[in-house]
């Protein structure tokens, strides 16, 4: 069986392009549809078209004429289909006795295709076995236990073809419309201008948090004469394409929102918080190591003891560390994912409470970086430092996180300062704290310009995490009457200068000679 292009995954993946006919095609299903479509949907409608469509080209193309096969004979004049040339139609031109010693008796025919004026020639008659003779009963090409169904193909190549027709539509905005995944035609579009926006604009700010699509016909008083689908992505659309609106609405659902009244941290990770993948090896870890790391909960802990709390659980805990406290962040490790909305876009709109004196304010869910933005004022306002356990729960209402601490009585305590004066240095001063902290974790830097100095040196220089380690655990044993430090400040005062994960970390530690495990978490070095 000679296999048609459209089963060919190489021909998808290498050749396939979007022609004038797909173009059209993509047009007239998305003006028969009464609704946007997704491009995955696109995807599987053009797929299924293109095998169609040469199905039924093959078809018509072999009732033409004989399907050339070289042990056939064939007479001057007879039509002939060819499958190794995209069946393409051939007249048999002349037949002449074959001259080969290797092979028996057989026959050469010339045939000229429709449209070319050279012709070519082919073996006929040929009783030696070829590749191209076909076996009693063997199907040319419609053989569909061997073929793969669209649906199929759409597994197999999907991604490929979806990536192309997306580019297709996304260059040609004069005829194809886009809201997130969602597809439409220019024609069909309810007419959106700047007066609409403008109004949208006003509507967010008087209302003060973000409003449904739906929420926004009445101010904006888009033609109620169209079907309210259309409206929808119409509006949606217009909203997308300008800058002052961000889509912050929980997954399934759009709500809008104005970019200028949420923090940079909600649309893009601070240099202090990005996280650069690091190449280590875990198995220096011991169990007491893993237990560390599992206990610090960082977001950027992925596999080992960390796994994402099941949606029944109403309440965890995270722990501050300094780029958290300094970019006004609450980290979004495994455990607290599902007390957080989900959404499809760059962030997502959640309440949040305040545990201490139930005032409510946004939080901005920034799914990239793996944070809730919108937490700096309130961290001010209740002193938190470094290392301070941040309690998270459920709230009464839907979309609703209440944000706590677990108050103490406000007393000095001796705290691990660190200083840049041409290096890094620690010393102790006392500091008066009123919450519930991780004493080795709790960090005290009075000069954040300084630090923000360094970190930013050592990361022009691309320092490795070794050099770094190696920087300040000396300086953290040198607190210690007993010359020692606990991992969990190592790693605390790492990501001063550098957003690292535990587990890195630790397996540096871990590795280095100079570094001697005395038990319960400490090192000496």
């Amino acid at each position: 069986m000679i296999q048609r292009k459209t089963q060919n995954l190489a021909f998808w993946r290498n050749d396939f392009q979007i022609t004038d006919a797909d173009h059209e095609f993509l047009y007239e299903t998305l003006v028969d549809s009464p609704t946007p479509l997704r491009v995955q949907a696109l995807t599987q409608r053009l797929i299924e078209q293109r095998c169609q469509i040469e199905e039924s080209r093959l078809r018509n193309e072999l009732a033409r004429g004989a399907i050339y096969d070289p042990k056939n004979s064939y007479q001057v004049g007879d039509a002939v289909v060819f499958p190794t040339f995209d069946f393409e139609l051939a007249t048999i031109t002349a037949v002449r006795a074959g001259e080969n010693p290797e092979h028996e008796p057989f026959s050469v025919i010339s045939a000229r295709f429709e449209g070319q004026k050279k012709e070519r020639q082919f073996a006929a008659a040929l009783s030696t076995p070829h590749a191209l003779n076909r076996g009693e009963g063997e199907s040319i090409v419609f053989d569909a236990a061997d073929s793969l169904s669209p649906q199929e193909l759409f597994s197999e190549i999907g991604d490929v073809v979806q990536a192309r027709l997306e580019a297709h539509l996304r260059g040609h905005s004069d005829y194809f419309v886009s809201a997130g995944p969602m597809w439409f035609t220019t024609d069909q579009m309810a007419p959106v201008n700047l007066g609409h926006l403008n109004i949208a604009e006003a509507a967010i700010e008087m209302r003060g948090a973000p409003l449904r699509t739906t929420e926004l016909f009445a101010p904006t008083e888009l033609d109620s004469d169209i079907s309210e689908v259309v409206r929808i992505f119409s509006l949606e659309t217009a909203l997308y394409n300008d800058d002052r609106f961000v889509q912050v609405g929980p997954r399934g659902q759009h709500a809008w929102y104005l970019r200028r009244l949420m923090p940079a941290t909600a649309f893009e990770v601070p240099a202090s918080l990005r996280v650069a993948p690091i190449r280590y090896d875990r198995s220096a870890l011991d169990v007491e190591l893993l237990q560390t790391e599992w206990e610090l909960n960082d977001e950027f802990t992925d596999g080992g003891l960390a796994e994402e709390a099941p949606p029944q659980v109403s309440s965890t805990s995270v722990l501050l560390i300094y780029p958290h406290l300094t970019a006004g962040v609450l980290p979004l490790p495994p455990s607290a994912r599902a007390i957080f909305p989900g959404g499809s876009g760059v962030c997502t709109a959640v309440t949040l409470v305040d545990g201490r004196w139930g005032t409510r304010f946004p939080g901005w869910v920034m799914h990239e970086g793996r944070y809730v933005a919108g937490l700096g004022d309130w961290f001010k306002q209740h002193k938190l430092p470094v290392g301070a356990r941040i309690i998270l729960s459920r709230g009464d209402a839907a979309g609703e996180v209440v944000v706590d601490f677990k108050p103490q009585r406000s007393k000095r305590e001796w705290i691990r300062m660190m200083q840049f004066d041409g290096g890094i240095r620690f010393q102790i001063q006392r500091q008066q704290y009123n919450c519930e902290y991780d004493d080795h974790v709790t960090l005290l830097v009075l000069d954040e310009g300084a630090a923000e100095a360094y970190r930013a040196r050592i990361a022009a220089q691309n320092l490795p995490l070794e050099v770094l380690v190696k920087q300040i655990m000396p300086e953290l044993t040198r607190l210690s009457p007993q010359g020692t430090a606990h991992v969990k400040s190592l790693y605390s005062a790492v990501n001063v200068l550098r957003r690292t994960p535990p587990a890195p970390i630790f397996a540096v530690l871990a590795q280095l000679p100079a570094a001697v495990d005395t038990g319960s978490g400490f090192w000496s070095f």
